[in-house]
């Protein structure tokens, strides 16, 4: 089976005796992680608006699952999350996506915080509510 534009499944998997997760090769896919429903998407309509595919995800733990089945270009998420931390989530997705843009979002917005998402592999941070022109400039580094 020849992988289609989509989707993709390594293929060695056959010889490992074991399912590999599909990945979606969709072109400039944005994990929004955000447990407020209206910030999630009215975050995903401005990526969409701007042709990014989002991936939406209400908690760290979603957003990890999720991301296993993307190649990710982007990733929006909010520190404080229910569950396990946004910070934690940045670390995971640095290491497994170091060429993606990650942004750590927060309305706590203040030196701490900016230096907090950076040193957990954040390219950078930004208040809420999200300025769209700053989202825009992050998106395309």
């Amino acid at each position: 089976m020849e992988p289609s534009a989509e989707t993709f499944s390594p293929a060695g998997s056959m010889l490992l005796g074991r399912d590999v997760p599909q990945l979606r090769l969709q072109a400039r896919a944005v994990l929004v992680v955000d447990d407020d429903g209206d910030a999630r998407d009215g975050l995903a309509q401005l990526v969409s608006s701007w042709g990014y595919t989002p991936v939406l995800a209400a908690s760290a733990e979603e957003g990890e699952r999720l991301a296993q089945h993307w190649l990710l270009d982007a990733a929006l998420v909010d520190i404080f999350l229910p569950g396990r931390s946004g910070e934690q989530l940045l670390a995971r997705l640095r290491s497994t996506f170091p060429a993606a843009v990650l942004v750590g979002i927060s309305a706590l917005a203040d030196p701490a915080m900016e230096r907090l998402c950076r040193g957990m592999g954040a390219d950078l941070f930004l208040g809420k509510p999200v300025k769209p022109e700053a989202l825009a400039r992050a998106l395309t580094r």
